[in-house]
């Protein structure tokens, strides 16, 4: 898989937030707008599909989109993240399961990185 930077919106039973990932090499890794840190690896599929697991890097007192708020110290999630072969058409949305609740998540290809 060539490597790719993706804008990422995510919406959830409390919000939305967007962000922005590095998708390539296998690695996964990103910021969003709330501070959160995401770091992650992936393995291409048959399909073509990318699945992988990813870790939430979420900051001390911050809300996710979840309705989850973290305590007094960072907190760390991990959840497995399956995205389909058309995931960043920028209108297929993927469902990610965490520990702190369902995510719906829509990635947008920026460009091809070289």
């Amino acid at each position: 898989m060539s490597k790719r930077l993706y804008a990422a919106y995510f919406t959830g039973i409390d919000g939305s937030s967007f962000g922005l990932f590095y998708i390539g090499d296998g690695v996964i890794a990103g910021v969003d707008a709330g501070g959160m840190k995401y770091d992650g690896t992936f393995q291409e599929t048959s399909d073509g599909a990318l699945e992988g697991v990813i870790q939430f890097i979420v900051p001390a007192g911050m809300k996710l989109v979840t309705g989850l708020v973290a305590g007094g110290q960072p907190k760390t999630l991990s959840a497995p993240i399956k995205l389909r072969r058309e995931f960043g058409d920028g209108n297929a949305v993927t469902r990610i399961d965490t520990p702190a609740g369902p995510v719906n998540a829509r990635f947008e290809l920026l460009r091809e990185i070289v």
